[in-house]
């Protein structure tokens, strides 16, 4: 039916089995799978990532273990199988170390980060505010900067938005209450090329790299990705001489739910075409 990938999204696979099966399934079918790595029972219904953070507001942690369990031992089983595995919003130190050891021992895995994986730490939530409640949830300095070397080296291969919109209601009243999640799709480009490329820690080429030519080409999506003659026209056209501020009146999704509203950045988007 034109699927190239399989995914749990949001939810780990919990049995190894399940996983293993599906794994063969996909090689046999030349299918990716996609996965939201969260083993539950270490997640233990929590909301902050482990740290003075989660004590300083007196929420429930969230270890690393969670998603680093599960991604060890979903390598080993893509090794034995072939298949191509892809790991969505890698968001820890020991995620990329892991990814890392993979690629080098051959194993088919590709993996991206989240924009406010890099662009936020736990450090920046200001208060118990639902905008920051996100899974995985926002990690401390020194996974930030793990996301970032592994994007310069080649370990994480893309940066995709998990855009996740919510209601209003859905994220009023402290996280305890809110729903997980997001919005990332119309904050994304400006933001990134504010916060990395303005300031030289990566060039507006490689940005384009992981956010389009990248995404095409591991997934296998041959009319995305560049605009050539005979593929589709899907582009975006940024001024990117332009400065503004983000602000929540302008978005186009009902979902407002960001942190990044009342930025100041480069990059608005003059135009957006599909197809």
């Amino acid at each position: 039916a034109g699927a190239f990938a399989l995914s749990n999204d949001g939810h780990g696979v919990q049995t190894a089995q399940t996983m293993y099966l599906a794994m063969q399934k996909a090689k046999e079918n030349n299918l990716i799978i996609a996965t939201h790595a969260q083993d539950d029972s270490l997640f233990n219904k929590g909301i902050v990532n482990e740290g003075p953070k989660a004590k300083e507001l007196n929420l429930p942690p969230v270890t690393e273990l969670a998603e680093t369990t599960q991604i060890a031992r979903d390598l080993l089983l893509a090794q034995k199988t072939g298949v191509h595995y892809h790991i969505c919003h890698v968001s820890t130190k020991t995620s990329v170390e892991l990814v890392r050891m993979a690629k080098a021992r051959g194993i088919n895995v590709t993996c991206e980060v989240a924009p406010h994986h890099i662009l936020l730490t736990d450090d920046d939530i200001p208060k118990d505010n639902g905008y920051y409640k996100m899974n995985p949830p926002l990690r401390n300095k020194e996974d930030q900067a793990a996301l970032l070397v592994g994007l310069l080296d080649g370990t994480i291969d893309l940066i995709a938005t998990d855009h996740a919109p919510h209601a209003r209601n859905e994220k009023e009243g402290g996280m305890k209450g809110a729903a997980f999640g997001i919005t990332g799709s119309e904050t994304a480009f400006a933001m990134l090329y504010t916060k990395f490329v303005k300031t030289g820690i990566f060039t507006l080429e490689q940005l384009l790299q992981w956010m389009s030519i990248n995404p095409a080409e591991k997934f296998g999506m041959e009319d995305a990705g560049e605009l050539l003659p005979g593929k589709s026209a899907d582009l975006a056209i940024f001024d990117l001489n332009k400065e503004y501020v983000i602000k929540e009146k302008d978005y186009l999704s009902k979902g407002i739910n960001t942190p990044f509203t009342g930025e100041k950045v480069y990059g608005q988007t003059v135009l957006t075409m599909v197809d």
